[in-house]
């Protein structure tokens, strides 16, 4: 109770801005969620860096964050998730050093759910992507086997089908 009061007088003795400034910090202390690790390389994360993204890098600890995680990356060959490759959905990122380490994306397909080994072929891919609200495009190495491949060119042989179906008219 005596507290209480003691709260109830401090807040009293406030001007309405500064008990305004103390309600929002106490609000943002109590309900908002802290920034975790992961919000923080979804937001700085970068497909490609280039010099740009690391020019702030002595003074913000969330880019420096982001690019220790962007150095651990094995950027030789892509990954890529195919399971929305009939609509021309496909995704790719970087390997991990896990993934390095038992040859996926090199020796093992590199689609992520496929295993073979047999028959792998690489191929140079133009990855179009969004960040930081502008189109960037980049030319990245992909290892398939030829049931993956065949799922990387499925819309690419569609559009040739409909093509030559519309020149034969």
């Amino acid at each position: 109770s005596n507290n209480n009061n003691n709260q109830r007088n401090y807040l009293l003795g406030l001007n309405t801005y500064d008990r305004h400034k103390k309600f929002i910090n106490d609000f943002i202390r109590y309900y908002e969620k802290p920034k975790t690790d992961f919000h923080i390389l979804q937001e700085q994360h970068r497909f490609v860096r280039n010099e740009e993204d690391d020019v702030d890098l002595q003074t913000n600890w969330e880019k420096r964050l982001a690019k220790k995680y962007y150095d651990k990356l094995f950027k030789e060959y892509c990954l890529a998730d195919l399971t929305l490759y009939e609509k021309g959905q496909i995704g790719l990122r970087w390997r991990t050093k896990k993934e390095l380490l038992i040859g996926k994306g090199q020796f093992i397909c590199g689609n992520k759910v496929c295993i073979e080994r047999d028959s792998l072929k690489s191929y140079e891919v133009n990855f179009s992507y969004f960040e930081e609200g502008i189109v960037k495009n980049e030319l990245v190495k992909l290892r398939l086997c030829p049931n993956c491949a065949i799922k990387l060119k499925y819309k690419s042989d569609i559009r040739n089908k409909r093509k030559i179906e519309k020149q034969k008219q």
